[in-house]
């Protein structure tokens, strides 16, 4: 879409107002205006106006050189220089700057918030690696998490479903994932079951154990894939532990040993 004639002046008005004001700044130092100088005053001047035109005049020169400047602008104490920090990056394109530009679209300020937006909206696709091209071309392998058991006799339902939660997302990386009760058709269907949730008072410590236990099976056959296990202790000093720190620790303790467990699936389903 056109710009009009007079917003195309006004850009170019505001872009001749900071080369000015940045040509006063090189001018004091000796030296003819460089694009360094240009990062200086972005970083280090001491009037907002004069690091808002280092932005703009950066954002208009096109150069992935000034990204990593311009990011750290996003967190600059004036809002004018953030959103113009934001319009920059999204001027130059550099995929790199699309995590801090979506974290700028929760700032405080509404114009930086339209900003970032917009600048994410505009920067250039992230290149695909030749391996992950590759790896795309294999079909996804497909889990079904179960509900889980407890043979500890110690887990409640919350801290069960808490393991389902964790082991689902430790396997969305690597495959398709359900949680639901239809069978997977194709993939694997795994049953979990926390083998051991115990907590001890030591001398000088606290500590909590659990260990877990996978059963993954193939479909459609059934048979059984792979049986994997994870244990993990979350200690604590006893002059610092309080009653209500202990399902915290057992929280910890599970989710430590669900990792474990998962990843030694993961190392599995790589080889194959």
């Amino acid at each position: 879409m056109l710009r009009s004639p007079l917003r195309a002046r006004g850009s170019a008005l505001r872009l001749a107002v900071a080369v000015f004001l940045l040509a006063l700044v090189a001018e004091a130092r000796g030296r003819p205006p460089r694009i360094e100088d240009v990062e200086q005053s972005l970083t280090h001047d001491p009037s907002y106006r004069i690091r808002v035109g280092a932005a703009l005049v950066l954002g208009n020169l096109h150069q992935s050189r000034s990204v990593p400047v311009l990011l750290r602008a996003l967190g600059d104490g004036h809002p004018a220089v953030r959103a113009t920090a934001a319009q920059a990056l999204g001027r130059i394109g550099d995929p790199a700057a699309g995590e801090a530009l979506a974290r700028a679209e929760q700032d405080g300020s509404p114009m930086v918030r339209r900003m970032a937006g917009d600048a994410r909206k505009a920067l250039r696709p992230l290149p695909v690696p030749v391996a992950d091209i590759r790896g795309a071309a294999r079909a996804r392998p497909a889990f079904e998490v179960k509900a889980m058991g407890d043979r500890s006799h110690r887990a409640g339902p919350a801290l069960r479903e808490h393991m389902r939660e964790v082991l689902t997302n430790e396997l969305r990386p690597v495959g398709d994932v359900s949680s639901g009760t239809e069978a997977a058709a194709r993939g694997f269907i795994i049953d979990g079951v926390i083998k051991d949730l115990s907590f001890a008072m030591r001398p000088d410590r606290v500590e909590v154990t659990c260990a877990v236990q996978l059963v993954i099976s193939k479909q459609p056959t059934g048979g059984v894939f792979l049986l994997t296990s994870g244990e993990a202790v979350v200690q604590k000093p006893r002059r610092q532990f309080r009653s209500q720190h202990r399902s915290h620790m057992e929280v910890e303790a599970l989710e430590n040993a669900v990792r474990g467990a998962s990843e030694d699936l993961r190392r599995h389903l790589a080889r194959q």
